[in-house]
């Protein structure tokens, strides 16, 4: 099917780098800042971005997203949209701790999450249903939208669960999808069904970077 009979195209973007992905800490629900790199990556994708006809953004309201989602929105002139369904997991007691700490203290507790992180979550946190319900909800508002161009702005874990609710993904296996800081995945909606277009697109970044990722008169790399 040509690219031109789909009728909706979703981004979803990860935030920025901060301090406690530096430190592979757990933020969940934390409202940790971007750092300065963070904040540089998302200029470099706001670079990107802008030349994408982008009709609608939309962010968790966590500041690490909505700090990314704003410089996207910025230089098209658009308003960003919050949403408490798109905040990041609630990890419960493991919010702050390092992985190296978990891996050290609670190793057995660590390596049953890391085989199957949705049904296997620390005391306290959220459950998979109440991550599916609310992720649920906030693409049912979403798309009582007519945007045909539509960024999500949001989490690692919740972008993981976008994939399991738009695309009929197993929630058991998302998790073995990478999503880097400040990278981009894209859906399509079309009358067939969803697809995914493209996953974990960080090349902005490695192209700023020096290492060749760009055109060769240094234009920004296109988005479909």
């Amino acid at each position: 099917m040509s690219s031109k009979s789909w009728k909706r195209r979703i981004l979803l973007v990860r935030h920025g780098q901060t301090d406690w992905n530096l430190r592979y800490c757990f933020q969940g629900q934390t409202d940790v800042p971007l750092n300065a790199e963070g904040v540089a990556q998302a200029e470099r994708l706001a670079e990107r971005f802008a030349q994408w006809p982008a009709e609608k953004v939309y962010s968790s309201p966590l500041q690490r997203a909505l700090s990314t989602a704003q410089t996207l929105a910025k230089p098209r002139g658009l308003g960003t949209v919050v949403l408490d369904g798109l905040k990041e997991i609630h990890f419960g007691s493991w919010e702050g701790r390092s992985i190296r700490a978990m891996e050290r203290e609670e190793r057995g507790a660590f390596r049953t999450w890391m085989r199957d992180p949705f049904f296997n979550m620390p005391p306290g946190a959220e459950t998979w249903e109440s991550i599916r319900d609310r992720v649920e909800r906030a693409l049912e508002m979403i798309l009582e939208e007519p945007h045909e161009r539509i960024a999500i702005v949001t989490h690692g874990g919740i972008i993981r669960a976008l994939f399991a609710v738009l695309l009929g993904l197993d929630p058991h296996t998302v998790w073995r999808l990478r999503v880097f800081n400040c990278s981009m995945s894209g859906v399509e909606l079309g009358s067939d069904g969803p697809a995914l277009a493209f996953s974990n697109d960080d090349l902005h970044l490695r192209w700023a970077s020096g290492s060749g990722c760009g055109d060769t008169e240094g234009r920004p790399l296109p988005l479909w």
